[in-house]
């Protein structure tokens, strides 16, 4: 119960954000969408969430992809990026809708101390920004509370709909294996006059390999590739666990590695931009084949999800109002608010 108030309140915290540039009133009460045909989306809450994924994009994304992320044109399509989320975002809504519509048939219900948490994040909320950023997005203290509700019925939706899944899993399903590899790179560090990257020559590559085999020589002494390669120049040393069905480390490396018992070394393993060093640290790790479980079964559990809420979906209307829509420009640019 507090896990899931703490997730509620530390969403409303993150939710504060603040407006760069101006944008005129929206009225939050309008219906942006309509589930059913009888139960009316608010255009503030949408806003709401619209604007607070836009924050994310442009506080994390805005400094490697310049600003305006939103007004800027998708390569594929030539769709303003804007309109894009628009639609992605109004799928989510969708689901929400569809999970809150079908709540009672699950006996999913919230306590009384889940909506006075609701309500205190919600005021918290408005607190937390200024007139001008209200406006901007057009959402009242309603709007905020009903979408913290609508993401805690998800919340309670997602552990009902998942409780029946498949939780068991073999050893031999999950199992992990975990190395020590050592890397050496062949490719040059020089450019030339057009700056193209100088290839090293047979004899440096060669010299390389060789510091490389030093390494794996002094390991197979100690029994500790990864103690051997510490402090050398230029080796860089990982370990790491993978099973079955991983695509890292590199698969020449996995390859040399699945020849080895516990504690062996494989020859020097060749590839395009260096030399490998591998031990094999264990065949069967307990730690990471127990925690490969429990991803099996997450991985089950929103398959499930998914399957169960397309069907929940199929069973509903629902229709989007789209002069409404339209009244969500991206003029201007909304960013998380930093800590003071």
């Amino acid at each position: 119960m507090k896990k899931r108030i703490i997730r509620i309140l530390s969403l409303v915290f993150v939710l504060a954000f603040v407006l760069t540039g101006c944008s005129g009133k929206l009225d939050a009460s309008e219906t942006i969408a309509v589930l059913d045909e009888t139960t009316n989306i608010r255009l503030g809450e949408f806003s709401l969430m619209l604007r607070y994924q836009q924050a994310q994009m442009e506080t994390y994304y805005g400094s490697m992809l310049g600003g305006g992320i939103y007004q800027q044109e998708m390569p594929d399509t030539g769709e303003i990026y804007g309109d894009t989320a628009k639609k992605s975002q109004m799928d989510e809504f969708k689901l929400l809708y569809v999970l809150e519509a079908e709540a009672p048939d699950y006996e999913v219900v919230l306590t009384e101390e889940e909506k006075a948490a609701i309500a205190e994040a919600a005021k918290a909320f408005m607190d937390a920004n200024t007139p001008q950023l209200k406006k901007a997005v057009g959402a009242e203290q309603a709007d905020v509370e009903h979408l913290l509700t609508l993401m805690t019925i998800q919340n309670k939706m997602y552990d009902v709909l998942t409780a029946d899944v498949d939780s068991a899993v073999s050893d031999e399903e999950a199992a992990q294996k975990r190395i020590t590899y050592a890397f050496i790179a062949t490719t040059g560090t020089e450019t030339d006059s057009e700056g193209n990257t100088i290839d090293l020559t047979d004899e440096e590559k060669a010299e390389k390999k060789a510091a490389l085999q030093a390494v794996v020589d002094e390991a197979k002494t100690s029994g500790d590739l990864s103690a051997a390669a510490e402090g050398k120049e230029n080796i860089t040393v990982n370990t790491t666990t993978y099973g079955a069905d991983s695509s890292s480390p590199a698969e020449s490396v996995r390859a040399a590695a699945d020849t080895l018992q516990d504690g062996e070394f494989a020859e020097i393993v060749e590839a395009e931009t260096g030399y490998y060093a591998v031990q094999m640290v264990s065949t069967f790790d307990r730690e990471a084949t127990d925690s490969q479980k429990e991803t099996i079964v997450q991985q089950r559990r929103d398959e499930l999800y998914n399957e169960k809420c397309e069907e929940l979906q199929e069973a509903h209307t629902f229709t989007t109002v789209d002069e409404v829509m339209g009244k969500l420009t991206f003029s201007q640019t909304f960013v998380l608010k930093t800590e003071q």
